[in-house]
């Protein structure tokens, strides 16, 4: 149930997010952008797009209502975490793919409106260039190569835990390292982006080009050192076997995943604020169409741009630039990716719920644990204690996956240390054997087959 509990508001955050940001109408130079068409400002009001906008919140409406009933089947498939977690993702697909295609009809009813009037906000397939801003174009962000240190730490960090044998660091040393590697690309891709000119003076060209790319060049190298600070401070301190080691993760993956739309929303709003002011200072705004470059109003294919990364037109932040070379390989490495990712999870999941745990005594004395991914074996004589709980103590786990139903893999109990679970949750009893260094702990889901298995220790 708590997992339950937590995937739903996430999936209501996601559909939210993303079908009221379909509805958004952001200014651009010369207009706004309705359902991704750019319409002049003097049109902005017409009556025809204010119908199609109300016609959008009543569907949109319907569409959200509807999408957070097909979530209860969740509450249903709660015994069983692949369940869940395939169903999860089957949501999100076919969630992202009806507000999309809601998201369209309306484009193409919007694109059909501007032929139909002829509304134009400037000049098609037109490239200004500033040739002041070109030879600024690298001082305009932070240099990615300032990326270095927080990946050095990254790499100390993961040999340090290396040495160690500390299993969970080391992964958080790579997680850092793979992070730190990704903010650099980000950061090299904002560098490259083409400048964009919004007036005839370059000054102001220049300022608004550096506000926009030093915000999120400063975000990347403070996300990247933040991750690499935060490994370094869990691994030498020892902060992995505290009980506040949860809560300390969950704080900083909120972190990750505010600070990027914090950012983009605050260089969204002093974009607009800037060029507001520079269209009532100056007068001497350049306006563009480039609808044609823009298919359904999101993807951006511009074979005359060799920017990887765009602004995006509907939303924050940026978009790839499907027309490059670059734009393709990472959107292919990234589906693939996630079709990878997505495909080992479920696997990992259905072996671990649909074949549990087996404990087993041999005639040479040989205890075996056989589990899907956690599997164990030691000496009946290796064993110093074997006792029956029917509570265990509080813990982390450090290595292992935990469910509302079971847990399995290694946990740092609290007294007790390290520890291998595999035990079915709310099942007690559950058989403790410590060994030298570490506790095992077993129980089946019945509790007189425990029972059972228990006696065959014994003897």
């Amino acid at each position: 149930m708590t997992m339950v509990l937590i995937l739903i508001p996430i999936c209501l955050i996601i559909l939210l997010t993303m079908q009221l940001s379909y509805g958004m109408r952001p200014h651009i130079t010369g207009g706004i952008i309705v359902f991704g068409i750019g319409i002049p400002e003097h049109a902005s009001q017409a009556e025809e797009l204010e119908s199609l906008r109300a016609s959008f919140r009543r569907n949109n409406i319907f569409f959200i209502v509807m999408s957070s009933f097909t979530l209860l089947p969740m509450f249903a498939l709660n015994r069983y975490f692949s369940l869940i977690f395939l169903y999860w993702w089957a949501w999100m697909g076919l969630g992202i793919w009806g507000g999309y295609r809601l998201f369209v009809k309306y484009h193409r009813a919007v694109a059909r409106i501007k032929r139909e009037h002829d509304w134009i906000m400037g000049e098609r397939r037109v490239v200004r260039v500033d040739t002041t801003l070109i030879s600024q174009k690298k001082q305009l962000t932070l240099s990615p190569f300032w990326c270095i240190a927080p990946f050095l730490l990254s790499l100390f960090v993961m040999f340090y835990s290396r040495r160690s044998s500390g299993e969970l660091e080391v992964i958080m040393g790579i997680q850092a390292a793979g992070m730190t590697l990704l903010f650099f690309l980000l950061s090299l891709a904002i560098r490259r982006m083409r400048t964009k000119v919004y007036s005839a003076d370059s000054a102001i060209n220049t300022a608004l080009n550096r506000a926009q790319r030093r915000y999120w060049s400063v975000l990347f190298l403070a996300m990247a050192i933040l991750d690499a600070v935060f490994t370094a401070a869990v691994t030498l301190s020892g902060m992995e076997t505290s009980a506040r080691f949860d809560a300390a993760w969950h704080i900083f993956i909120g972190i990750q995943v505010a600070a990027p739309f914090a950012v983009a929303n605050y260089t969204d709003r002093k974009m607009k604020e800037w060029s507001k002011r520079l269209d009532e200072a100056d007068g001497r705004l350049f306006y563009t169409d480039d609808d044609e470059y823009w298919i359904n109003g999101i993807t951006y294919c511009n074979p005359n741009d060799r920017s990887m990364l765009v602004s995006k037109r509907t939303g924050t932040g940026f978009t790839l630039n499907m027309a490059t070379r670059g734009g393709k390989v990472i959107m292919g490495v990234t589906l693939a990716l996630v079709a990878i990712i997505i495909a080992g999870l479920a696997i990992f999941l259905f072996r671990e719920d649909w074949m549990p745990p087996k404990l087993t005594v041999g005639m040479d004395g040989t205890v075996r644990v056989q589990s899907p991914s956690y599997g164990y074996s030691f000496q009946l004589d290796q064993i110093r204690e074997l006792r029956l709980e029917d509570r265990l103590p509080d813990g982390t786990r450090t290595n292992g996956v935990a469910t509302d139903s079971y847990a399995r893999g290694h946990f740092r109990l609290d007294g007790w240390g390290n520890t291998r679970a595999y035990i079915f949750k709310h099942s007690p009893p559950y058989i403790v054997i410590r060994l030298a260094d570490e506790y095992i702990v077993f129980n089946d889901r019945k509790a007189s087959d425990t029972l059972r298995t228990f006696e065959e220790l014994r003897r």
